[in-house]
């Protein structure tokens, strides 16, 4: 996962302060509050293996606890009620392609609840293949819907995507991907509610941001119930954007909450 605030935005979470000058990934940087633009990617020398070296303020890339993403088993887990609620309708937003993924930002009220408290929806992108695994294995795509707070705080409400019929509101999306230089954007009017499967049934655990300077605080709340979508989507992604997962972080003991 990887978040976009706009210019000049920061995002507040419980291990700190990270701003952004675009989001972060314009020419593969993030810029990081008191330090220089830091350079990553997702192979060779500032891949995710090198990312913990990249800055001091990448450290917890390496050195963290509370990483994503994860394997998740699907044993019993500790039975967790927490109220989610998705308050999603059409609304305007811009379809952006970065080095790193293709996103769509929203300046709308769209939101979600989690233990009754109101979290903003501010963009969704996607990762290939997914980033997070459920018992061992990895699904063609991820979909990653970023939300925050009026404090800071980020849930992440995270959607697997496997192989299957063409969806009309990702074929929205994918006809609007900007085919010219980094950082076009086209408007688009979409329902983030159609990304999302029918049953909202999910695993939820605290983690971190998924690219550098992969920040602790975020919490994770991940579909058991895959969406679909089609070979040809995948085969363009790729060819625009690559490969673009952070490998499985180790649990270290964190409780993975299921409802």
């Amino acid at each position: 996962m990887r978040m976009s605030l706009g210019f000049g935005a920061c995002l507040l979470v419980t291990a700190g302060t990270v701003c952004a000058a675009d989001g972060d990934l314009v020419g593969g940087t993030r810029t990081v509050t008191g330090s220089e633009p830091i350079v990553w990617q997702y192979d060779g020398d500032h891949g995710p293996s090198h990312w913990g070296e990249i800055a001091p303020t990448t450290a917890s890339c390496e050195k963290g606890t509370h990483q994503s993403p994860i394997n998740i088993r699907t044993t019993p887990h500790h039975q967790s009620h927490d109220g989610l609620l998705v308050h999603y309708g059409a609304a305007p937003g811009h379809v952006v392609t970065s080095h790193h993924t293709i996103e769509v930002d929203f300046q709308s009220g769209e939101s979600l609840e989690v233990f009754g408290r109101t979290y903003a929806l501010k963009e969704f992108h996607f990762h290939e293949p997914s980033e997070h695994q459920l018992n061992g294995r990895t699904y063609p795509m991820e979909a990653h819907l970023v939300h925050r707070d009026e404090t800071g705080h980020l849930v992440v409400l995270a959607v697997l995507m496997d192989l299957g019929n063409e969806s009309a509101s990702l074929s929205a999306v994918w006809d609007r991907i900007p085919s010219g230089k980094q950082g076009e954007v086209r408007d688009l009017l979409i329902n983030p509610q159609d990304l999302l499967p029918k049953d909202l049934h999910h695993y939820a655990y605290d983690g971190s941001l998924t690219t550098p300077p992969c920040t602790e605080g975020v919490h994770w709340i991940v579909l058991k119930e895959p969406i679909s979508i089609t070979a040809s989507h995948i085969e363009r992604f790729v060819s625009l954007i690559g490969h673009n997962a952070r490998p499985v972080q180790s649990l270290n003991e964190r409780e993975i909450d299921e409802e």
